[in-house]
């Protein structure tokens, strides 16, 4: 009885009777002005009530007497005076009731059926486990793929990338992984995948079996870069929580290039210049935060096995996103589309920097 009633108690916790308001005093470039906020901080989320109903929005840029919101939507339909609300901190509240849910980065249920909060709170932006406390790379897996388990092994706690063009059967490995790995929960984000394939990829390519012990988050290619950058952010913040508990996660991300790109799109809005061929100086930092928070957790916890898939466009391997992830990550798969043109599956081409553990 004791955990009887604890998502209500979190749904009531996280109700605030009390909100900061400010108002929109000038819109440019995609960005609102917001006066009247003067306790809001980077990276907090905001509520924006215009004509056209309300908008989630988040804190880019601040000057004295003003903040800079980017909105979640468009922006049509708003106006000058429009309502603001501060939300606070960007975080969610997994549960474990989430297994076997499709959420979007806001946690929000997409598969019809009410989604309780946690009673815990997580920030999206979470430090990575002190490095001095974390475990070395734990026993080999069974993954359910040939040559995983045979000449590219997979251990618990290990990052790996998919470095694949469109159409090599990227999303299909990860779905078999998924399905086969040894690990007690799968988190999986769906990062600007095309709306009409959520429903194939959770029902035909993933089933049942895969989502009885899976986290679907997915924001779709037409929603804002804020959504799209946040769903990685929240698909790690789930991870998280499950490890936490002691549990062995695998995570897998689809795709970090889209992440990258959504990233770029905010800081661009925010100011950035874009000095890193096309993409703003603060991508590095993003992506190897992001890819940190995986891999084995300190003493007491549990391991994040991530694999994490980098749309390659021409097979440039030194492209900036490529070139980032391979300094951070402990192994690397590459799929060749001419070894998936013969029908060969998995495309695998190359790989190098395979880390293996003990046992």
């Amino acid at each position: 009885m004791a955990g009887l009633f604890d998502g209500l108690l979190a749904e009531i916790a996280g109700s605030a009777p009390v909100r900061r308001v400010g108002r929109v005093v000038e819109t440019r470039r995609g960005l609102a002005q917001v006066a009247g906020l003067t306790s809001a901080s980077i990276g907090d989320r905001v509520l924006i009530h215009s004509r056209d109903g309300s908008a989630g929005g988040e804190v880019l840029r601040l000057t004295p007497g003003l903040c800079f919101i980017l909105p979640d939507a468009s922006g049509d339909g708003m106006a000058i005076g429009d309502r603001v609300e501060l939300l606070g901190r960007a975080d969610i509240a997994p549960d474990d009731s989430w297994i076997g849910r499709i959420i979007d980065p806001a946690g929000q249920p997409l598969d019809g059926r009410p989604l309780l909060r946690g009673s815990h709170p997580r920030a999206l932006r979470a430090p990575a486990p002190a490095a001095a406390s974390r475990r070395r790379l734990g026993q080999r897996l069974s993954t359910g793929v040939a040559v995983f388990d045979t000449l590219l092994p997979l251990v618990r706690g290990q990052r790996i990338g998919l470095f694949a063009g469109s159409g090599v059967g990227k999303s299909s490995l990860l779905a078999r992984f998924a399905r086969g790995v040894d690990a007690d929960v799968v988190v999986i984000a769906l990062v600007g995948e095309r709306g009409r394939e959520l429903r194939e990829f959770t029902e035909r390519v993933l089933g049942p079996a895969g989502m009885a012990r899976s986290v679907v988050v997915t924001a779709t290619s037409d929603q804002s870069p804020l959504m799209r950058r946040m769903c990685a952010l929240t698909a790690m913040s789930v991870a998280e929580h499950f490890r936490d508990q002691g549990k062995h996660v695998l995570l897998l991300v689809d795709s970090v290039t889209r992440f990258a790109e959504a990233h770029r799109e905010v800081a661009l809005a925010g100011g950035e210049d874009a000095s890193l061929r096309g993409y703003p100086p603060s991508l590095t930092q993003a992506i190897m935060g992001l890819a940190e928070r995986a891999g084995p957790g300190p003493d007491g916890s549990g391991d994040i096995t991530a694999v994490f898939s980098v749309l390659v466009a021409g097979s440039d391997m030194e492209e900036p996103v490529a070139d980032i992830l391979r300094g951070v990550l402990d192994g690397h798969v590459i799929l060749d589309r001419r070894i998936a043109e013969r029908g060969r599956f998995p495309a695998i081409g190359g790989s190098w920097g395979l880390m293996i553990g003990p046992n």
